[in-house]
């Protein structure tokens, strides 16, 4: 009995050393002084002190969002007492996190996005260039001249050149400038309509999005799985209604607009010529082809 009551008194006081420890604690003291509060309050509430702090110190050093150490990446578990007097448990962002959710804050402007947090951060005029080759930079600056034209660009060139990261800096340009954009990668686009082939409203929603963006992109055309459905039944009606009302849309493929041609022609050559050259009239039309030559970034 005696040694059950010196473990009973051990934890008692260690337990008394830690609410101690963390009353003292510069967080703990300002938000007492704050809000008018006693030591018995602190002593009623010590484990919503205690994990607030905790929660607060994991921050300690960061690195950035990308290394976040909290549940909720860039949310910070915090306290509040409400009008009734009780402690109330709530998420805000971190400091670095509002900075980011600010540099995104673009991101509204999309009606349909495959892009990912990174890309929405890339901005097109500072892209730096000092370093790139005669090629990059001339496509460089037609993408840039682009951005006050009519038309927009056909940006053509090998994989991992670079494209997608120019074009998503323009995505960036046109929503941050409050235009309703849409930057679509053309393959997940397709595989996901096809997955949704019996859903006609979801169908017709997606599509919709496509037509009546005031910029569109559409990356990587031509890397998609290309039937007849999918070429005239889903592009060709989108670049149709798009050429129809001179709306700017850009692209980006693996194939220069002959061997795109060539591409959607499949195997039907008699009537799959005349299917693709309906397409390739509206991808001229809307846009000017410009080479991305160069070695793959990846």
């Amino acid at each position: 009995m005696r040694f059950d009551f010196e473990i009973d008194e051990s934890l008692k006081r260690e337990r008394n050393e830690k609410i101690e420890k963390l009353y003292t604690d510069p967080l703990v003291q300002q938000f007492l002084k704050k809000n008018d509060l006693n030591h018995d309050f602190f002593d009623k509430h010590f484990s919503y002190f205690q994990d607030w702090v905790e929660n607060v110190k994991k921050c300690s050093g960061c690195q950035g969002i990308e290394f976040c150490v909290q549940t909720i990446p860039g949310k910070i578990k915090t306290i509040y007492l409400d009008d009734s007097g009780f402690l109330e448990e709530r998420y805000q962002s971190c400091r670095r996190f509002k900075k980011f959710e600010d540099e995104i804050a673009h991101r509204k402007n999309y009606r349909l996005s495959h892009l990912s947090d990174n890309d929405y951060m890339i901005d097109l005029h500072k892209i730096e260039v000092s370093n790139e080759s005669q090629e990059y930079l001339l496509a460089y600056m037609q993408l840039l001249k682009s951005l006050e034209q009519k038309k927009g660009i056909y940006l053509y060139g090998q994989p991992g050149v670079g494209k997608s990261y120019m074009m998503a800096g323009a995505a960036n340009f046109f929503a941050k400038s409050k235009k309703r954009v849409s930057f679509i990668k053309v393959p997940l686009f397709i595989q996901d309509i096809k997955q949704s082939m019996y859903d006609n409203e979801y169908r017709q929603d997606m599509i919709g999005h496509l037509r009546f963006s005031e910029v569109l992109v559409l990356d990587d055309i031509g890397s998609e799985a290309i039937t007849p459905w999918t070429r005239d039944e889903i592009l060709f009606p989108i670049l149709d209604y798009r050429m129809n009302h001179e709306l700017k849309t850009y692209f980006t493929s693996n194939y220069t607009l002959e061997e795109l041609e060539q591409h959607y022609c499949l195997r039907d050559k008699e009537n799959g010529y005349v299917a693709s050259l309906r397409l390739m009239e509206r991808i001229k039309a809307l846009s000017t082809p410009v080479s991305l030559l160069g070695k793959s970034r990846r």
